[in-house]
């Protein structure tokens, strides 16, 4: 009888793992909106709560809320407070995140950011824990409290549309597809025209890119007209102020290209118009600069006036894209960036398509690498590091012309270091500031978590 009970409760468990719990069970078909902020320096983090409120409707999946991805700086897990049992999970990332390896951050200067989580909301009292990952990218709790979401104390705003959610690409129930929605900053009223015609642009771009090519009916895109009083947005360097809709800034953690936005909750209360799961900023500037923080927001520069460079939007779109949906990690290495030692030395990277190669056999895309291929794989790299960034036919020559071409491997260079990481193959959309499509790698990491946020 013992052994009976057992294979009984084992099978429970086992059923549990493969199920997950069910969302009927816990949750209402809306979503419970915590606003939060981060506030710290390089080796103190303080997450504390500005504000809860309870939004109509939930876009999220309904069968996939226990985040198997493993991805992100930190990772939300949400547990029924009665029977302690855990309902919710998602790895996210964060500005405040990446503001901590930024030499300010290094300097004990204190700077706070705003960060908003949207879960399914709870029929009864819930337990929320923020896992954030250390040096050695383990997750440690950082963060605990419990929301009742019948409380007198969350918000319950009446459901005032001030902007009308528009589709652009629409192939069934947000609950089942990736819905991707496009927000204009610096458009006036007048430019608003000019705006929709940007998105109908870049959603041809992304889907003519592949795995979104392939999957293109496991999204739907949606975007939102919301004008400005000014055109364009912040750009510091040169003294030019606008009037964001986000707080959106070139300048972003003083790298000059990098556009991100810092008025977080204004930011959602606009997007709360529309069901969403990914936000993407198409901003009014022919200045080269974007950014991309995994399930956050993206952010894209409109055209270039430049004509030998009229393409290089498009390569923003794709590439800021991928930061946004996959945690894919810059592969590149010989540019500036903002960050000092952003990834630790001999420790292994969470991001899908870069490792430290601490051990060839555990090689985290092993299944994708043929077993003639060395590890690492040998490139010509001293060469290609003696030719001029500005070269960028030369470069590409060189790959070419390269004996592991084509080939998934580990290269030696990515992450933003020269030495002590590596790429899946030689070129890829994270790697090169060209039209290249993803590397197998990027691409399978990608069609991860779209089937994840799709069914």
């Amino acid at each position: 009888m013992k052994r009976l009970l057992f294979i009984f409760a084992f099978l429970q468990v086992w059923l549990w793992a493969a199920t997950g719990p069910h969302f009927d069970t816990y949750f209402l078909p809306k979503t419970l909106r915590i606003d939060l902020y981060q506030t710290g320096t390089k080796t103190e983090s303080i997450i504390s709560i500005d504000d809860i409120s309870i939004e109509p409707t939930y876009a999220g999946s309904l069968t996939n809320l226990i985040d198997t991805l493993n991805l992100g700086q930190h990772y939300l897990k949400v547990y029924d407070l009665r029977s302690d049992t855990l309902i919710f999970s998602r790895g996210f990332s964060t500005i405040f995140s990446e503001w901590q390896t930024t030499p300010e951050a290094a300097q004990n200067i204190y700077r706070t950011f705003g960060l908003t989580l949207r879960i399914p909301c709870a029929k009864q009292p819930v337990k929320l824990i923020i896992a954030t990952r250390n040096r050695q990218n383990e997750l440690v709790e950082h963060f605990q409290t419990k929301i009742d979401p019948n409380s007198r104390f969350v918000r319950r705003p009446p459901a005032v549309q001030r902007y009308q959610p528009k589709r652009l690409i629409y192939h069934g129930s947000p609950n089942q597809k990736v819905d991707l929605l496009l927000l204009p900053d610096g458009y006036t009223r007048k430019e608003l025209r000019r705006f929709r015609q940007d998105c109908q642009h870049f959603t041809k771009v992304l889907f003519n890119t592949e795995p979104f090519k392939t999957l293109q009916d496991k999204f739907n895109v949606w975007y939102l007209e919301v004008p400005t009083q000014t055109s364009g947005i912040d750009n510091p360097r040169d003294n030019f102020f606008s009037h964001s809709n986000y707080g959106l800034t070139f300048n972003s953690l003083d790298l000059d290209r990098y556009v991100l936005p810092f008025d977080n909750k204004k930011l959602h209360d606009i997007a709360g118009c529309a069901p969403f799961d990914q936000l993407y900023i198409i901003f009014n500037s022919n200045k080269y600069g974007g950014g991309g923080i995994y399930n956050h927001i993206a952010t894209c520069y409109a055209r270039d006036t430049i004509p030998d460079h009229a393409w290089w939007p498009d390569y923003v779109f794709v590439h800021e894209f991928g930061h946004a949906l996959g945690d894919l990690a810059d592969e590149y290495y010989s540019s500036s960036v903002a960050y000092d030692e952003f990834y630790p030395p001999n420790v292994e990277p969470w991001e899908p398509n870069i490792t430290a190669l601490l051990n060839s056999q555990s090689l985290k895309w092993k299944d994708l690498v043929k077993p003639s291929t060395p590890l690492p794989t040998p490139w010509n790299k001293t060469q290609y590091d003696s030719l001029p960034y500005q070269d960028s036919a030369g470069r590409e020559k060189l790959l070419r012309s390269e004996k592991y071409w084509g080939t998934v491997g580990a290269f030696q260079g990515a992450g933003y270091v020269s030495e002590y990481l590596y790429r899946p193959e030689l070129d890829c959309r994270m790697f090169s500031k060209s039209l290249t499509p993803f590397c197998r790698v990027c691409q399978s990491a990608l069609i991860k978590v779209i089937r994840f946020y799709s069914e």
